[in-house]
């Protein structure tokens, strides 16, 4: 059979079922504007990260969207798709100590809600998420490590849902 042939069938086979050839995204946007989240914790973190943690995870995101998808990044009034973050919890439980109570191991437990909305006002997502980032200070590990370890997990978990992953 010819190979033309071959790949126009297969082309539009792809197209029957609803596959698109390039990058995943959502039904005709080429925009994206990321949010600085909303913070709803009591945790503001301006002592540890560069501009607090809204701005890291921000960042995080940004930088994933940048690295993984072919969206171009615009301002909210330029956007066809904007990511809005919320921060809804933050906790640092120690999970092992040592007789002395210094922890031996620890985590960051980070939520965050997720809401995708068009231009036009219309929501095309919602969910929440809950990552976490370990660490271990005898390893000189700390709470900035651990916090950064789940805003990436957090930052790739929403890329992929601007990618229609849901």
């Amino acid at each position: 059979m010819n190979r033309a042939l071959v790949a126009a069938a297969l082309g539009l086979a792809l197209a029957g079922c609803g596959y698109e050839l390039g990058e995943p995204r959502i039904g005709g946007a080429q925009t994206v504007a990321v949010d600085i989240p909303e913070n709803r914790t009591l945790r503001r973190g301006n002592e540890f990260g560069y501009g607090g943690h809204e701005i890291d995870l921000a960042q995080q995101v940004r930088d994933m969207v940048l690295a993984r998808t072919d969206y171009d990044l615009v301002s909210e009034g330029d956007a066809d798709v904007r990511a809005q973050v919320e921060i809804v919890d933050y906790e640092t439980p120690f999970l092992v100590a040592d007789e002395s109570d210094r922890p031996l191991v620890s985590n960051v437990a980070i939520q965050v809600r997720l809401k995708i909305v068009r231009r036009d006002g219309t929501v095309i997502f919602e969910g929440t998420r809950r990552e976490v980032g370990y660490l271990v200070p005898t390893r000189d590990e700390d709470e900035g490590s651990a916090r950064a370890e789940a805003f990436e997990k957090l930052a790739r978990w929403v890329v992929n849902q601007l990618e229609g992953g849901w």
